[in-house]
């Protein structure tokens, strides 16, 4: 009979729910050639492909199986070991965040965080990254993503932050070519509205504000709606709107910084392993496609 290591399910589980080798190994500790080697061992264990070799990672369906039936099994070994030998952790953790994250990976990170650490509690505000870093300032919360300008020199842990592209997002193509360009736009204070207002003056073009809103989900309907461009780190563009290519008319809006805050003398265990999950899913957003990265 047969027996199947339950680290390697666990990488296995790890890498479907956070959508990659790479941010599976930093959540994990382990390099990505030992986070492919235990796949490796774990087909070869079960003589079946799980994964489908290719630009995505989709399950076979043996695949799929394994992985309902992983979760099963992870879930019980946590439950038993947790309950044996007192190491569960609990805690609050107090999280700011900028409104683009409601969309991009912190649901799914917290989803698989709520499963790993029932008793860690999370509590998350949102607003634009400014407010976001004042509060933190303030003591108001235990960690926070905030976005700004790339800085010339960073001397921060690599885990804690990434550039990004910032990216022309519309509905309709044709607002390209409109005489005053019509921008969608969060209140004054936000990075993207400060870099879209200075490259525009850069370039000498004309823009209006045509709609300004303090949520995500009104900053989307109006560009939906074509009512206006907006724009946004490339990494976390919702997939049914359109990042539009730079041209004469749409200039290049530069790069930011996409970084957690955090007070590394404060840390409870509790915010160590939100920040573990966090910085995971930081790796694994979405990388600018060749054409931005120009």
């Amino acid at each position: 009979m047969k027996n199947i290591p339950t680290d390697l399910l666990r990488t296995f589980v790890t890498i479907k729910d956070l959508g990659g080798f790479t941010s599976a190994g930093e959540l994990l500790g382990r390099s990505q050639p030992a986070i492919s080697l235990q796949i490796k061992k774990l087909e070869s264990l079960l003589d079946t492909k799980i994964f489908l070799r290719g630009t995505s990672l989709e399950l076979t369906e043996d695949g799929e199986r394994l992985y309902q039936a992983a979760k099963q099994i992870l879930e019980i070994n946590d439950r038993v070991i947790a309950r044996l030998s007192g190491e569960n952790v609990s805690g609050r953790v107090r999280l700011g965040i900028p409104n683009d994250f409601e969309l991009a990976f912190l649901p799914k990170a917290l989803r698989h965080l709520a499963r790993t650490y029932p008793n860690i509690t999370i509590e998350v505000d949102c607003d634009i990254s400014k407010v976001i870093h004042q509060r933190f300032q303030r003591h108001l919360y235990d960690a926070c993503f905030v976005m700004e300008p790339e800085k010339k020199e960073e001397d921060r842990d690599i885990r804690d932050y990434r550039i990004d592209q910032l990216t022309w997002v519309m509905s309709h193509n044709n607002l390209a070519e409109s005489e005053i360009l019509p921008l969608v736009t969060y209140p004054q204070g936000c990075i993207y509205r400060a870099m879209l207002e200075r490259s525009l003056a850069q370039a000498g073009k004309q823009y209006r504000i045509a709609y300004t809103s303090p949520s995500l989900l009104g900053i989307m309907s109006a560009v939906e709606e074509g009512l206006g461009l907006t724009a946004m780190a490339s990494s976390v563009v919702p997939p049914h709107l359109s990042k539009a290519i730079e041209t004469e008319r749409l200039p290049r809006l530069g790069s930011v910084s996409i970084g957690l805050y955090y007070r590394e003398r404060e840390l409870s265990v509790a915010t160590r392993h939100v920040l573990d999950f966090l910085r995971a899913g930081l790796a694994n957003l979405a990388p600018p496609s060749m054409l931005e990265a120009r």
